[in-house]
């Protein structure tokens, strides 16, 4: 017999649609059983896509889902999963779980003090990118690592994601917790951390908001983490670059890989011919494995593949970050 595991939606917005959704729908064990909204039009769409829906989060909290998924902008994570914990539901929230490092040590609390599960959706530590950079490091083929730099260029906040009946321009904002350190740093520093190089000793930073139309939030970080071991980890993230390469540069004291793109890696040495690396096709289900292991952690105990503790360490690296910029 099937365990069903019902699954409440807070926020259907464009990201559940095309991100959310197709994961969960692979899942045989979640069934979503009821979505809130704050807006008409998003209602009406779930309505349309055959999900019962509500306007108020309290009669969401009050149905005997077992699971809430928070996917609003970050300044409503902590209120909604803290409420949603409070009700004895398990919860799934989008990155980043808060926008404060006090916030998310708050829930962690919560989390223990009722005894239901939080995970957060940082599904770019599926990215084959990653797997591959943290594969060479863990197979000792540079030698031993000296610095890893990881770089996210777009132009422009992708802020046009935004639903229009909501607020299209939310990731622009600081009242929504908008800006690139939020949206993508906190994915690269997931990778960063995820790497498990060491432990954070130093953090050095910058941040800048460029003098032109698109917001009022940082559209460009740049960051350091200097390490226990002198391993640097340097992460960037630029909002107004049309250059999108190199991903990664990871150096040890013998090699060095680049990944210039999803579709190309390369090992260099010293004396030798560029060596081109074996990266997986990119999957749009690639972070299956998060929804997957809710489902057997609620059911079996099973260790969550994104666990808040390390969301939360996330969280200490943003605060320093934004603490130590110049």
């Amino acid at each position: 017999m099937n365990h069903i595991i019902k699954l409440g939606i807070v926020g259907f917005g464009r990201i559940v649609e095309l991100v959310h959704l197709p994961l969960i729908k692979q899942i045989p064990e979640i069934e979503v059983s009821v979505v809130y909204d704050i807006t008409e039009q998003r209602r009406d769409l779930a309505t349309k896509r055959g999900f019962r829906t509500t306007d108020k989060l309290e009669i969401l909290l009050e149905t005997d889902v077992d699971v809430v998924l928070v996917s609003t902008p970050p300044n409503s994570h902590y209120e909604i999963a803290n409420q949603a914990l409070a009700f004895g539901k398990h919860v799934v929230i989008e990155k980043p779980v808060t926008i404060q490092y006090s916030d998310a040590v708050a829930l962690q609390q919560t989390s223990e003090r009722v005894g239901k599960s939080v995970t957060v959706f940082h599904n770019r530590r599926f990215d084959p990118d990653f797997k591959l950079v943290r594969q060479l490091i863990e197979d000792g083929l540079l030698g031993n690592l000296l610095f890893v730099e990881r770089r996210h260029h777009m132009f422009g906040s992708g802020g046009s994601f935004g639903v229009k009946s909501f607020h299209p321009g939310w990731r622009n904002t600081k009242q929504y917790g908008g800006g690139a350190l939020y949206d993508w740093g906190i994915h690269l520093i997931d990778q960063l951390l995820q790497l498990k190089a060491g432990e954070v000793k130093e953090i050095h930073s910058f941040m800048h908001c460029y003098e032109w139309t698109q917001n009022q939030v940082d559209d460009y970080v740049r960051a350091s983490l200097v390490l226990d071991n002198s391993v640097v980890l340097n992460m960037e993230v630029n909002f107004a670059s049309y250059s999108a390469a190199p991903m990664w540069v990871v150096g040890g004291d013998q090699r060095t890989a680049v990944v210039v793109s999803p579709q190309e890696a390369l090992l260099l040495e010293k004396g030798k011919p560029d060596q081109k690396l074996n990266l997986e096709s990119a999957s749009r289900t690639s972070a299956l494995a998060i929804y997957q292991s809710l489902v057997e952690h609620i059911i079996h105990g099973s260790p969550l593949a994104v666990t808040l503790e390390e969301a939360v360490e996330n969280m200490r690296v943003v605060d320093a970050i934004m603490m130590n910029r110049q």
